[in-house]
């Protein structure tokens, strides 16, 4: 009897006045545990006797001794829920190649040993990104060292080098030595090599240094001609200590990278064949002079290198300095049809 009147009660105020079917409040779940207990109810028999199945009753258990019960952070989520790691596992994919479809990403992910279907790929992609990345990036962001910036001091101090390659008649790769000085931004060695055997590469770098002197340091990659036996001999007759930039690292070899890359789109994109190797030498020689006399850098506030390398001072233009200046120098590179300005000495 008594039985029977805590299971109409559970009823009733499951119920409510309205009638209608509502979800377990915090009280009732307490109130059905009790009654549960206290009438030695087998687990089997809970829907007849009170209404709720085993499964309730075992996940109301668990979030008591979790320290849960009645929190909405207790209840369970939708079983095929993709956890937040695998999804910001996909955005980071996603981020990184943002030209890929879902079914690239999914199949990517798959090799990686994660199984993620399209569709959920596209689904995720559909939602707001999470806000913290995955435990795998996070881990791998505190394992990366943090960038050095390579300062240089005063002039000579350090130089980085760096090897790109050209076409002659659009057919014949032809190897180029760049070198700049770190501190003035100054072109110090930009040479043709005729072949590409470390002696090339020394004895470009000999002329160089008995025309400026040597630096403190040397950076370079770890290309098998700066590496080899030869080099380091090169360096140590000079007493040069050499140093290895990282890939990707800022204060690496970028000097020098962004030099040949102004060497590339300013300068050898604009001549539509290189007609030989003498022809490429007096590009060279020609963008030199461009690069050090009348090129601006931002890292020098505007001045030129050969300026800060020969110890002129520099000071930017003040915001009312709005006069045309008398003496001005033009200079016409005819074959790369580019004109360069600069004060008249």
């Amino acid at each position: 009897m008594a039985l029977r009147d805590a299971h109409i009660e559970v009823l009733e105020r499951r119920l409510g006045k309205s009638g209608a079917r509502r979800p377990y409040q915090p009280t009732l779940r307490l109130r059905i545990l009790w009654l549960a207990e206290y009438f030695q109810v087998p687990r089997r028999q809970l829907r007849q006797s009170l209404g709720v199945s085993r499964s309730s009753v075992h996940r109301w258990l668990k979030s008591l001794r979790k320290g849960l019960f009645g929190r909405r952070c207790g209840r369970r989520g939708p079983a095929n829920r993709t956890p937040e790691v695998i999804a910001s596992l996909v955005w980071e994919v996603f981020s990184q190649n943002p030209n890929w479809g879902r079914h690239r990403m999914a199949m990517t992910l798959w090799a990686m040993g994660v199984f993620v279907s399209p569709t959920a790929v596209r689904d995720i992609l559909l939602r707001p990104r999470p806000e913290q990345p995955a435990p795998a990036v996070q881990a791998a962001k505190r394992r990366r060292r943090s960038p050095v910036r390579i300062t240089a001091k005063c002039l000579n101090h350090t130089w980085s080098l760096d090897k790109t390659r050209v076409y002659r008649w659009g057919i014949w790769p032809t190897w180029v030595l760049v070198a700049v000085d770190h501190f003035s931004r100054k072109l110090i060695s930009v040479s043709p090599l005729y072949g590409s055997d470390a002696d090339w590469v020394i004895e470009a770098m000999e002329k160089a240094l008995n025309q400026h002197g040597p630096p403190a340091e040397i950076i370079s990659d770890r290309d098998p001609v700066f590496t080899c036996q030869a080099f380091r001999d090169l360096l140590r007759r000079w007493g040069i200590r050499q140093r290895f930039g990282r890939l990707g690292e800022p204060g690496s070899i970028a000097v020098t990278e962004r030099a040949v890359l102004t060497l590339k789109e300013e300068w050898l994109s604009r001549v539509p064949i290189l007609r030989g190797v003498d022809h490429l030498e007096q590009l060279l020689s020609d963008f030199a002079v461009y690069y050090n006399e009348y090129r601006g850098h931002m890292t020098l506030e505007g001045a030129v290198p050969d300026a800060v390398h020969s110890g002129q001072h520099w000071q930017r233009p003040e915001r009312s300095a709005k006069g045309v200046p008398v003496r001005m120098e033009r200079r016409h590179f005819t074959e790369v049809r580019v004109t360069a300005f600069r004060l008249a000495a």
